[in-house]
């Protein structure tokens, strides 16, 4: 019994590191998920709470309309809320809007807004964000493509624009703020399941010193286990995988655990 009893908080222990992400637009899911149970494969809610009775404790809510058309937010995510899942929400590829509009999604339910272009075309405001509001509700965001060998270059706009700031410079800006935590994604590996850029994560990790999310390419629980084993990331995103219905938070996370358990054997 004990054993089961322990087997049954390692699996809720790896489903607490796995952040499942739902992409927003107009207030639905951008593509309809193949989750089976689902009343409406569009619904946030619904997709949320699938991956709440999974044991996930966080979602990634990334709304890829602009600050301008989220008047729907606020009701969503008080209803996010009820799922008992804590939230970074990502509005117009981590662009940071007025702190008094921060203020409204943190007393709606938003645990911590995510920022990323804004990290690059308005740091100033990044800082200001941090003295108001506090590190806690800031997650900071890097998206880029390249790799070890040629060094890793920050994408703004959800990936579309290139910039010639280094991702490793920006990730060590983001850890003197002290902010929630790091997302680093290489946008290159993005829907592709071949596996996170171990690399990029190790290198963000390391200068920044916060808890560090891997982002991009995730397809299997042993690409989940290669980053989280590292001890690089705290934690692994995961999209399509778990979207399409081709795993859920509860087989990836009970195949971690197996992983996990395997490698400390």
């Amino acid at each position: 019994m004990r054993h089961d009893d322990s087997t049954t908080d390692s699996r809720a222990r790896a489903a607490q590191q796995v952040i499942p992400c739902i992409d927003v637009r107009d207030g639905v899911a951008t593509d309809p998920s193949a989750i089976p149970g689902l009343a409406d494969p569009l619904d946030v809610v619904g997709i949320a709470a699938s991956y709440a009775h999974d044991g996930a404790g966080q979602l990634f809510l990334d709304v890829v309309d602009p600050w301008t058309a989220t008047g729907y937010l606020p009701g969503l995510l008080r209803e996010l809320r009820k799922t008992g899942l804590e939230l970074i929400v990502s509005v117009q590829h981590g662009v940071l809007p007025s702190i008094a509009t921060c203020t409204e999604m943190v007393s709606a339910g938003a645990d911590a807004l995510s920022v990323s272009t804004s990290m690059v075309e308005e740091p100033d405001r990044v800082a200001e964000a941090v003295r108001l509001l506090g590190g806690r509700r800031l997650v900071g965001v890097v998206n880029c493509s390249g790799d070890r060998q040629r060094g890793w270059r920050v994408r703004i706009q959800g990936g579309d624009t290139p910039t010639t700031a280094d991702a490793v410079d920006i990730s060590r800006q983001f850890g003197k703020l002290r902010v929630r935590a790091l997302l680093a994604n290489n946008v290159d590996r993005e829907g592709t399941g071949i596996g996170y850029d171990l690399d990029l994560t190790r290198a963000t990790a390391r200068v920044s010193r916060l808890p560090t999310i891997a982002s991009g390419g995730a397809g299997s629980a042993a690409q989940l286990s290669d980053a989280l084993r590292s001890g690089d990331a705290t934690y692994v995103l995961v999209n399509k995988v778990v979207h399409s219905g081709r795993e859920s938070v509860g087989s990836l996370s009970e195949s971690l655990c197996r992983h996990l358990h395997t490698d400390a054997d």
